[in-house]
């Protein structure tokens, strides 16, 4: 009952106020859960691109024509899955000539899906090429330019034999490729010395170049153990090195293979997200701060106008406790930041696809609209209940405050009603002596009932 009171004793004043709670809830806590649920997905958007590509927890470098070696690193004790890549003996031919510089001369082949299903390119413009297509071809950003070609272009490359012993490589022949995409190679967000330009053609294409030789290969690795099985992977391939002594007759001992650790390449990575997180994170937390200060004076505001005093009053003198009375005065605030905290978390929604930011972005695969529930929902049940304490505190002090001078003078001057008085003389109820009062005194700022 004294809830209902409120609202009748509301006018439209109140309600404006009230939709100025409103807007101040929403807008500022869609920035605020927005930017909070956009640093978790910026931070965690590395992760989920490594686990899109299939990326290998290590890379073996096996040193070329060795394929009985290479196959033997894939199938080492442990290894989840593998792939392998070749670096073939290859030249592109700009403008009728052969271009040999280091820049140009990165021809790699996947043996067996390497790029496409592990360690998965990423493809910038177009597609990647088919499996078994023979004659396609992917390039980076860098040789695209080089080359001055793109998707739907082609270009030719002049391919050699890989010879062992010094001296110049014999050329093999020439083959011509469509370029059917522009892509990234694994692992992306490096340093500019780990970025490669290269051409990089599908297994079918690979097969073709095989019996030419290639000048080195490595096998990525997906350890059954993740990274933390890296340990026992040099005793492991002890058996791939004396297989490759054997081909080339040296001595045994004197080969080994180079091995590079996947996690600490993206650990570098992702220490260089987490900037770019907590700027995120931090702008989340001040937008939350501003949100409780400005919502808290429109709170106090609302509070000001949503019951006239005189009403809390009559809500005291009818047996209203003053917790009752906080309630009646507080209920429009309630319902005012119940309305802001759900269309701040429809704005937080709306705003989802502005991140994850910075360069990572391009990589993420995890696209579009997101709801992070734990921002949204705790995060926003954290603010309402602060909210809602606020309101609380500010009500409660209204429930017990005096009347303002304002209304003290007004009901000083004001002309009171002979029967009412009358009614209380002769020990009429309360309700009675409240009623008449109501009926025949003038209240304040108006003229009196007749």
């Amino acid at each position: 009952m004294a809830a209902l009171y409120c609202w009748r004793a509301a006018g439209r004043q109140p309600w404006r106020r009230a939709a100025a709670v409103v807007l101040v809830c929403g807008l500022l806590g869609a920035v605020a859960l927005g930017a909070l649920a956009g640093a978790r997905r910026t931070d965690s958007a590395y992760g989920r691109y490594l686990a899109s590509v299939r990326s290998s927890d290590v890379f073996v470098n096996v040193p070329g024509p060795s394929l009985a070696a290479l196959r033997q690193v894939e199938h080492l004790p442990g290894v989840r899955s593998a792939g392998a890549w070749l670096g073939l003996a290859g030249d592109p031919v700009v403008h009728g000539r052969v271009d040999d510089s280091f820049l140009a001369d990165g021809l790699l082949g996947s043996l067996d899906g390497e790029f496409f299903r592990q360690d998965r390119m990423t493809v910038l413009a177009g597609r990647l090429p088919r499996l078994d297509a023979r004659g396609e071809i992917a390039l980076t950003p860098g040789l695209a330019r080089l080359l001055g070609t793109g998707v739907g272009g082609r270009v030719t490359y002049q391919l050699s034999r890989v010879n062992l012993k010094p001296g110049a490589q014999p050329v093999a022949g020439y083959a011509t490729f469509l370029v059917t995409g522009v892509v990234d190679l694994p692992p992306v967000l490096v340093d500019q010395f780990d970025a490669a330009s290269a051409a990089v053609l599908p297994p079918a294409a690979t097969a073709r170049f095989l019996a030419h030789g290639f000048g080195f290969g490595w096998a990525g690795l997906r350890l059954s153990g993740g990274p933390a099985a890296l340990a026992a992977l040099p005793a492991r391939l002890a058996g791939p090195e004396r297989t490759l002594e054997r081909e080339f007759g040296v001595p045994d001992g004197s080969i080994s293979f180079s091995i590079r650790r996947m996690d600490t390449v993206h650990r570098q990575v992702q220490q260089a997200i987490e900037p770019q997180a907590v700027a995120l994170a931090v702008s989340g937390g001040l937008a939350a701060v501003a949100l409780l200060v400005l919502a808290g004076q429109g709170l106090a505001q609302l509070l000001s106008g949503a019951v006239p005093a005189a009403g809390l009053a009559a809500l005291r003198a009818l047996g209203a406790t003053r917790a009752q009375a906080a309630l009646a005065a507080g209920l429009t605030g309630a319902v005012a930041i119940a309305a802001g905290m759900a269309l701040a978390v429809a704005g937080a929604v709306a705003v989802s696809p502005l991140a994850p930011v910075g360069p990572v972005r391009r990589f993420d695969p995890a696209r579009g609209f997101r709801a992070d529930g734990l921002v949204l929902a705790g995060g926003g049940a954290v603010l309402a209940v602060m909210l809602l304490a606020l309101l609380a505190v500010l009500a409660w002090r209204v429930a017990a405050a005096p009347p303002t001078a304002r209304q003290a003078a007004g009901t000083a001057t004001r002309r009171p009603s002979a029967l009412a008085a009358a009614a209380a003389a002769v020990g009429l109820p309360l309700t009675a002596e409240l009623g008449l009062r109501a009926a025949l005194e003038p209240g304040p700022g108006h003229g009196a009932s007749r």
